[in-house]
């Protein structure tokens, strides 16, 4: 029997021995077995037709939208269910102004601010 070129480039798998192609093989196991993660449109030099980058940079957007969701969610609800601290004590004549408190709540209201521009972003990241 003669030898025979595979119809997809990878060369690889059991039926592929020192170039040589034996038997009669179905699509299917052609596809599974002997050309895993071959495409019929790929090049065979290592790109595909849509660009070795698309995958990456979906996969890397997902994560950091997800990763950007769950802080902003995180320092949102830090911000926003921690109690604020009163910032004035004493009468109308005579009013102490603590400065730790107002620094407190100051941070808790950039917390707030922060955590929704996180769940912004990562609603845009989660739209790419």
């Amino acid at each position: 029997m003669p030898a025979r070129e595979p119809d997809c480039s990878c060369g690889r798998g059991p039926s592929v021995a020192q170039g040589k192609w034996y038997g009669v093989r179905s699509y299917l196991h052609l596809f599974y077995e002997d050309c895993t993660g071959a495409s019929p449109d790929w090049d065979g030099d290592g790109s595909s037709p849509h660009g070795a980058w698309a995958p990456l940079i979906w996969k890397v957007s997902l994560s950091t939208g997800t990763l950007f969701l769950l802080m902003g969610a995180a320092v949102l609800a830090a911000g926003s269910l921690v109690p604020p601290k009163l910032e004035g004590i004493g009468e109308e004549e005579f009013m102490v102004l603590d400065v730790q408190a107002v620094r407190y709540n100051h941070a808790l209201g950039t917390c707030r601010l922060v955590g929704m521009a996180l769940c912004a972003a990562a609603g845009m990241l989660g739209a790419v």
